[in-house]
This record gives C-alpha cells, structure tokens and sequence, in this order.
C-alpha cells in the first residue's frame, strides 16, 4: 500500500533531466512521467515478493498427519471446506487522470503475470525420500507412542513438539522408552519442517511450516488427548 500511495502521488509529476553535450546551444531537456521510471522499479521488486502459502501448509500438514496418526485416528476437520482461501484484492481509488489510468493497467498486468501464479493452485512438495523416510518412522513410533496420548503421560506442545506431561501414568519400567520415544519424535518433527521448506526452494519458511503444524497437530488430535493452549496450559479435547 506504501508503494501504491508513493506511485498515485508522483503519477502527475515529471522528471526533466538536461544533459550537457559540450556547448550551450546543444543543450537539450527530456521530459518523462514518473511513473514510467516507477513502474519499472515496481515490476523489479514484485517478481521476487513471494507470499507463504498458508491453505498449500495446511493441506500438507493434514496430509502427513494422516500418514502418522493413520487416518482413522485423525477426526475431521471442522474448518476444511468451510470456506475458500481468503485472498487480498488490492484496489486502486478511480483517478481521472491518464497517468493513473496507465498505473492501473501496469499493475494488472504484473498482478496477473507475477502474484495470481503464487497464490493459485500452490502445493508444497512433500514427497522428498526425507520426508518419506521421516514419516514412516514416526508411523511406527506412534504405535508406541498412541497408548500414552490416550491415558494422558504424552501431550501436544503449541510449538508443534510432543512432551511427557505426566509421569505417574507411565510404568517405572517403562519411563526410558518412553522418554527416549518423546526426544525421537521431537527431533523428527523439527527435521521434518525443515525438509518441508528446503524442498520447497524456502528455507526461511521453516517457522510459519512449524507454526503450521502446531495448529494442525492440536486440531486433528483424538478425544481426549491433552495438548497445551497459547498460554502453555493444559487442555484435554
């Protein structure tokens, strides 16, 4: 929006540029439209402003959830499907000028061209032989893990980490496995976001991938499983 104001601004303005080719009477001014000048700077910039796909993160988030947990054990979402991905419809006020006009049609044409591709019809890759590899060993850590979720010793974390809650309802002989399963799984889990945004060409989408998951892992939790709110207490679904 700074850049749009910025650019309806100096539409009306003109730059004028007078060259010296060495004598008084070859000297000549150029005169041209800012927004000329700007328009390439905006066509520069907008090429490499790439948005994070939040609905692609949640759909790959759901996916290897259910790859995990086992579909059967992950309750349907109550948001999918309710309603489309929210998009931003960036709009300019009417101008009467020719300027903003000409300004309207050189930010359509780069919109089309450079930001719809980036939000439509986006997946994230997550197909990688490391991120199948991650999730086939945390499917076969849940069939140890899933006894503990359900009697409460394990819960969900809200940075998308799973954490002994209680050790009291994990036999003696038991609370090395256990304990050793819990550092397993986190590690997988923080190894996992990472392949996610690597494979994806983005390492710097690391943290919303994992901010992700931490939503998804709560929302698509069984009944009666424990998992910490945004104030890290403790919630049973």
């Amino acid at each position: 929006m700074v850049i749009l104001n910025v650019f309806n601004n100096f539409c009306s303005h003109q730059i004028e540029a007078t060259p010296f080719l060495g004598a008084e009477n070859d000297m000549f001014t150029i005169r041209f439209p800012v927004f000329l000048v700007f328009s390439i700077f905006l066509a520069a910039c907008v090429t490499i402003n790439v948005y994070f796909p939040a609905a692609a993160a949640e759909k790959a988030a759901d996916q290897i959830i259910d790859n995990v947990w086992g579909p059967e054990q992950t309750p349907p979402d109550k948001k999918s499907g309710s309603s489309p991905p929210k998009t931003e419809d960036k709009q300019i006020e009417p101008k009467t000028e020719p300027e903003a006009s000409v300004l309207r049609q050189i930010l359509s044409f780069w919109s089309e061209l450079v930001i719809s591709p980036v939000h439509a019809g986006v997946n994230l890759d997550i197909s990688t032989p490391a991120i199948q590899a991650l999730q086939e060993r945390m499917a076969n850590r849940h069939q140890n893990l899933k006894h503990f979720y359900n009697n409460g010793a394990v819960g969900l974390t809200n940075n998308a980490l799973i954490t002994l809650r209680s050790q009291t309802n994990v036999p003696l002989k038991q609370r090395a496995k256990v304990k050793r399963w819990v550092e397993e799984e986190n590690k997988d889990r923080l190894n996992l976001y990472y392949q996610i945004a690597i494979a994806n060409g983005h390492p710097e989408w690391k943290k919303k991938i994992r901010a992700t998951f931490a939503e998804r892992w709560i929302d698509r939790a069984q009944k009666g499983w424990w998992y910490q709110d945004e104030k890290e207490r403790w919630q049973q679904k």
